[in-house]
């Protein structure tokens, strides 16, 4: 009986050693936590301009760390008082190792957010381990120095923890500890809007415990991703002011509709030689927030501004995808999204047609451009797939023209104004052959590295005070991101200089030119959840003979139907009869509406937005858009789940068609060029 009693006494001392031994950990680790949140707001806030309260970000900042920390802290807790009653020693070596291991992810998340301003997320995943590298390379944080670092810190980590067993706590105080860290918890599961949530999609992200928001985001990645498809998702309710209604042909290909997109063009345009040569100019970042009129941060685009005078120009369009992987899937071919974005799928895309393919079928040469490595965001499975006949990237310059510089002796490669001249030394002068030519920027993208940096450094500071006439207050917050503004005022004079040098060729009067930007820069703070997405679209050619400026959204997805209606109806390009585009037309209309419906994509993986006509749907938010792409959030339950049917139905139909190569069935396989 005596024996008994003793080991009876020996587990309850233990069980409280090990509840007091464990807290000792947890408090350091709990401090480590809100000191990193004090951290963040005070580097973010002194990084970035922003306009939030930086008292409430602060508070609201702590009760999400808080809730994380317990969580984390509550799962180690049961470990210890479980496991450590056999391995006692052990345990609290692998609880020390875990939480250390926690803080400097913790810490490394808040660094990747304070230079995105987007938390890191699933997207992460959509990205091979060779275009991470890549990435990370070309920001310059893969070094050496950083790799030392990683240890110190972590022997810096380990050591604080370790600090706490001088503290003097008790298992009374153990016990306190627990039952808060569980009541906190219970109360977050139960009133889980207790803390309100922002309508503004910045401040919710700079407000997130940044590795709840990845492990959650994580967790649903590989355990939650259970998609059905449905006959009765093909097709959404009818809407009567689309500005093409599509008739769909058949259930098993979701995309397919008969091809009979008016010409909206032609009205603008004068008579062409022979047929038209067209050269697109996909622009890195080139957000309308800083580029054109009505540009709320000023217009740092000076020769494209003059350029709009000219042009057919729409201040309310819209890029597919919030980064660059969507851009050539979006405006060539208006292609589903599928999982991870359409290119994900290389090596074996579905069966898929796009403007490039087209052209090609119909006699075009075609021509691609870039300063980077055409591997990345398999770019170049994808221009291969079309058949392109020339892909000049990286691997394609000549020995006089020097990388762009660097920060680790890791570039992305060339700079823009290198990338233009290799193009036009390369590119036929003569040949009779009409041509389709893409060149892609890439220099105004992290880490923003130009060359004579200095030079446009002194060209943004005298732009500021000249030009935009910003005031002495203000000038600093534009400092702030002085590497990004001078990168837009680099690669506009690069257009510039290229259009100076495109003037010399013998079709240049017979060639139309489309502008556009990829996607916004994330990096200067986002005003809206539509903002990143919120680019100009612009059409050139001397031919024009009505310039016009459009306040009507339009989207990339818009810009292949509509140049083939144009080429079409003019030519009589050998089109199918059938085809898959999500897009509509460019809508003309000379006052603002948006008559259009489609997803848009954040990131590889993040699909949260949709947009049909005025209305738009945001991390389940119902919005209203105005002139310039403002938004004002609406309470409309109706029309909300309105567009959750719209939304679930194109999920489904995407997810259906691009897994089982549904997109355009086998007699339109004539279309794609053979290799």
């Amino acid at each position: 009986m005596a024996t008994q009693t003793k080991i009876q006494s020996n587990l309850i001392f233990n069980l409280k050693q090990s509840v007091v031994q464990f807290w000792k950990l947890g408090i350091p680790f709990l401090l480590l936590i809100v000191l990193l949140r004090l951290a963040e707001v005070q580097f973010i806030f002194s990084m970035h301009d922003l306009s939030f309260d930086r008292v409430k970000i602060l508070a609201k900042g702590l009760l999400f760390d808080l809730e994380w920390a317990f969580y984390m802290l509550g799962f180690l807790l049961i470990l210890q008082t479980s496991i450590g009653l056999v391995f006692p020693r052990a345990t609290k070596t692998v609880n020390k190792i875990l939480t250390t291991i926690l803080v400097i992810l913790q810490g490394g998340l808040i660094f990747y957010f304070s230079k995105m301003l987007l938390p890191l997320g699933d997207d992460l995943y959509a990205y091979s381990v060779e275009d991470i590298v890549t990435t990370v390379k070309a920001s310059g944080e893969l070094n050496l120095l950083n790799s030392a670092a990683v240890f110190l810190v972590f022997g810096g980590v380990f050591g604080l923890l370790s600090l706490g067993r001088w503290i003097p706590l008790g298992f009374n105080g153990g016990i306190v500890l627990s039952v808060l860290c569980y009541c906190y918890l219970l109360v977050f599961n139960l009133f889980p809007n207790l803390i309100e949530k922002s309508t503004a999609e910045l401040e919710n992200n700079l407000t997130a415990n940044k590795s709840r928001y990845f492990y959650d985001q994580s967790y649903n990645y590989f355990f939650n991703r259970n998609y059905l498809y449905f006959d009765f998702y093909l097709t959404a309710p009818k809407k009567e002011n689309l500005l093409v209604q599509k008739r769909f042909v058949d259930p098993n290909y979701p995309f397919l509709h008969q091809n009979d997109y008016p010409d909206v063009l032609s009205p603008y345009f004068g008579a062409f030689d022979t047929i038209p040569d067209v050269v697109f100019v996909i622009v890195e970042g080139l957000g309308k927030a800083y580029s054109g009129e009505d540009a709320y941060l000023g217009s740092f685009t000076p020769f494209l501004d003059s350029l709009s005078n000219h042009s057919l120009y729409w201040k309310n369009g819209l890029s597919t995808t919030g980064r660059t992987f969507g851009v050539l899937t979006g405006i060539f071919g208006a292609l589903p999204f599928a999982q991870n974005g359409f290119m994900e799928q290389a090596p074996e895309f579905p069966g898929h047609l796009t403007l490039l393919s087209l052209l090609k079928h119909n006699g075009y040469q075609v021509n691609y451009h870039i300063g980077a490595d055409k591997k990345f965001d398999n770019v170049g499975p994808f221009l291969e797939y079309q058949t392109v006949d020339r892909i000049l990237d990286m691997t394609s310059f000549d020995p006089d023209f020097e990388e762009t510089p660097s920060k680790s002796g890791f570039s992305w490669g060339y700079p823009d104004k290198a990338m233009f001249e290799n193009g036009m030394r390369k590119i036929p002068r003569d040949s009779v052959q009409a041509s389709l030519s893409i060149f892609q920027t890439q220099t105004s993208h992290d880490p923003f590295l130009i060359p004579d940096e200095q030079k446009y450094f002194q060209l943004l500071d005298e732009y500021l005070d000249k030009t935009l006439k910003i005031p002495a207050s203000q000038k600093p917050n534009y400092l702030k991101y002085q590497s990004m503004y001078a990168s837009i005022l680099y690669v506009d004079e690069a257009i510039r200089e290229f259009f100076e040098e495109y003037k010399k060729m013998p079709k240049y009067e017979n060639t139309i030119f489309i502008i556009t930007g990829d996607h916004r820069l994330p990096e200067i703070p986002l005003a809206t959840s539509i903002d990143r997405f919120h680019v100009p679209i612009m059409i050139f050619s001397e031919k024009i003979s009505r310039p016009k400026r459009m306040p009507a959204v339009t989207t990339h997805f818009e810009i292949t139907p509509t140049l083939l209606a144009f080429l079409h109806n003019r030519y009589d390009l050998e089109l199918p009869s059938v085809v898959a585009w999500k897009g509509y037309v460019m809508d003309t209309a000379s006052t603002f509406q948006a008559n259009v419906s489609h997803p848009l994509m954040r990131n590889k993986n993040q699909l949260v937005d949709f947009l049909s006509n005025e209305y738009f749907l945001s991390d389940n938010q119902l919005y209203q858009l105005v002139d310039n792409m403002g938004m004002e959030p609406i309470t409309d339950q109706r029309t909300k789940e309105q567009l959750t049917r719209e939304f679930e139905s194109y999920k489904n139909s995407n997810r259906f068609a691009t897994d089982n190569n549904r997109i355009i069935p086998d007699s339109l396989y004539r279309y794609i060029p053979k290799k």
